[in-house]
């Protein structure tokens, strides 16, 4: 049908004929064309990504040199990072951080490996099967209380403040093994004194720590210090309750090592010798403070000299047993404290001596007046078992404007229960005095009362010609011969002194040589006090109040002793009565009457007495002036 010259369908029932299907080579081309599209999009991300891999260990090091002001507080340098998908682990060449002021290098290292293990995180545990860090080299300074690392620790403190604690902490647990530290050193500047001290060569090696916090935890620690000491520790830590206890060992530690600190405190040339010691540390975390010391400690040939490097402190061993040292409680016990051969240098002066001026002790800036503030701790100590073997110890002084020199030798001293709290302590010591005469004491005293003691003293052959630059300086004689034993009891109780002293003196002979502190008629108190032997035996009873301060116990004892040589001078009478076992009263005067032309009995006894006297002294003459 048409109109309008256009056709048109017919009417009824039509059925379009069906177009002609694809040919199947056109249907393989475009199932090719996509499979092209995938592999190169696949090979393109691919590239991508492998591109990234590669870049992303110099983006990230950029991003964290760029940005280490804002991340750590400081500027940082790294020379490479290096990334090693495959195994997990991070290499870190040539780090530095700076100081504050950007010009000074604050920590730098060398190489740093940190090797992790990736798959024991899905087990929350966080693993480290390596690190490794070569070279660390830390700078530290302080002027006053001021330390270079104080805005480090302002800066992430305050991050640290700033992060909300979360509500519940799950439970973790870290593997680290294989830590070590290599060639390291450290620098401390004190501004204070213009003092650096360096510890070089620096090592540490710790196989590994695991730590649990469901569980109790250990770490074991061995490292070097320098060529010759040696550390090691075993720790072990119950996270749960912050309890712990740790064993430190350390080998053949060189005191010379310490020998810049020292300086600070001593005036001393050198320090020698080495320490072996076991220290078990146990405690609680949150609690440090209160941590519990024990364990031993050996010194091997320690020795101090002074600025002229001479030898003042020495000693071949000394042995100490540490029972329990409780700083927080202010308690201090040592179970052993044992010397062996121990030497000491001990120079006296009218102003000082040696040790006080090495150790630059000032007794004027000392206050004996202080007490403990309130809330603080008593202190407590206690030593349980003190002693010296084959002790020496050099003394001189120039009181005199002469040097005196003695040495005491095989020194031997043994105690038990030196305590803060004991009633009573008893002393014991034995020693040579120079290579002839023995010295023993034994001295008993209340260590919470001073003013309660007793002291026993007994000295045998002690030569008496040692003495002579005293006695020539405070008597004008000089001591010839002569061998003295002394005996001294003395008892002080409420600080009431009482002090018998008994001296004999064998053999002496002295002369004048003029001069002295003080005219002492000795050389004639000698000749008067010798008995028939040629001794001369003193009893001297001292008395004195200990509370008084005026009051000098030795110058009290010197004092008691001129007095008797004064008397003896002065009144010598008695002594030579006693000579011949006379009453001093038949000596003292032979009254004759005027008309008696014939002596009495009494008389005669008198002059008998007398001549005895003239025979049996020598240097003594008799004259009758009529």
């Amino acid at each position: 049908t048409s109109i309008g010259g256009g056709w048109l369908p017919p009417k009824g029932n039509h059925t379009p004929t069906a177009r002609s299907p694809c040919p199947p080579q056109q249907k393989n081309s475009v199932m090719a064309s996509k499979k092209t599209i995938l592999k190169r999009a696949g090979i393109g991300l691919g590239v991508l990504l492998l591109l990234l891999l590669i870049l992303l260990p110099t983006l990230v090091k950029n991003y964290a040199v760029r940005n280490s002001k804002q991340l750590l507080g400081r500027q940082i340098d790294i020379g490479k990072l290096r990334m090693n998908y495959f195994t997990g682990t991070v290499r870190v060449y040539d780090f530095k951080m700076l100081e504050a002021d950007e010009q000074e290098v604050f920590i730098s290292f060398d190489t740093l490996v940190v090797n992790t293990v990736p798959y024991k995180y899905i087990s929350n545990i966080k693993a480290l099967d390596q690190f490794y860090l070569q070279g660390l080299d830390v700078h530290i300074s302080k002027k006053d209380a001021t330390f270079n690392f104080d805005d480090l620790v302002a800066f992430h403190t305050e991050a640290d403040s700033a992060e909300a604690a979360p509500e519940q902490e799950e439970a973790f647990k870290y593997l680290l093994e294989n830590l070590e530290l290599k060639q390291a050193a450290f620098h401390f500047y004190d501004a204070d004194v213009d003092h650096t001290t360096e510890i070089e060569d620096f090592s540490l090696f710790i196989p590994s720590i695991a730590w649990d916090q469901q569980s109790e935890s250990d770490a074991d620690i061995e490292f070097n210090l320098g060529e010759q000491t040696r550390v090691k520790a075993v720790s072990y830590v119950h996270p749960g309750t912050g309890d712990f206890n740790s064993t430190i060992e350390i080998d053949n530690l060189q005191l010379d090592a310490f020998y810049d600190y020292a300086v600070e405190y001593a005036a001393i040339s050198s320090l020698e010798g080495a320490v072996n010691a076991t220290i078990k540390l146990e405690g609680n975390m949150d609690t440090p403070m209160e941590t519990l010391v024990s364990g031993d400690l050996e010194a091997l040939r320690p020795r101090m000299a002074d600025q002229n490097n001479v030898t003042f402190l020495s000693s071949e061993k000394v042995l100490c047993t540490l029972g329990e040292i409780n700083y927080a409680k202010s308690s201090f016990i040592i179970d052993d404290l044992v010397f062996e051969q121990p030497y000491v240098k001990f120079e006296l002066d009218s102003v000082s001596n040696n040790l006080f001026r090495i150790f630059k002790y000032d007794t004027e800036a000392v206050d004996s007046t202080d007490t403990a503030a309130a809330g603080e701790e008593t202190l407590y100590y206690a030593l349980n078992h003190l002693e010296v073997n084959q002790g020496r110890m050099d003394y001189t002084d120039n009181l005199t404007g002469q040097p005196f020199d003695y040495a005491l030798s095989q020194i031997e001293v043994d105690t038990d229960s030196i305590l803060s709290d004991s009633e009573w302590v008893d002393v014991f010591s034995t020693m040579v005095l120079n290579d002839r005469g023995t010295l023993k004491t034994e001295i008993g005293y209340n260590p919470q009362d001073p003013m309660f003691a007793t002291i026993d003293i007994a000295i045998e052959e002690f030569v008496l010609s040692d003495l002579n630059i005293y006695s020539g300086y405070y008597t004008g004689h000089s001591i010839l011969t002569g061998d003295m034993f002394y005996f001294c009891n003395t008892k002080i109780t409420g600080g009431q002194l009482e002090s018998e002293n008994h001296l004999l003196i064998k053999n002496v002979d002295v002369e004048n040589i003029k001069g002295g502190l003080f005219s002492i008629p000795l050389k004639l108190a000698v000749w008067l006090l010798k008995d028939k032997n040629g001794d001369i035996e003193l009893d001297i009873p001292v008395r004195g109040n200990m509370d008084d301060p005026e009051v000098d116990t030795w110058a009290l004892i010197g004092t008691t002793l001129k007095k008797k040589i004064f008397d003896t001078t002065d009144n010598p009478v008695k002594p030579l009565a006693r000579y011949i076992g006379a009453d001093p009263e038949d000596l003292k005067s032979l009254a004759v009457s005027y008309p008696d032309t014939v002596l009495t009995q009494d008389q005669t006894r008198q002059l008998d007495l007398i001549l005895q006297l003239e025979r049996e002294k020598a240097g003594l003459k008799g004259e009758m002036n009529f």
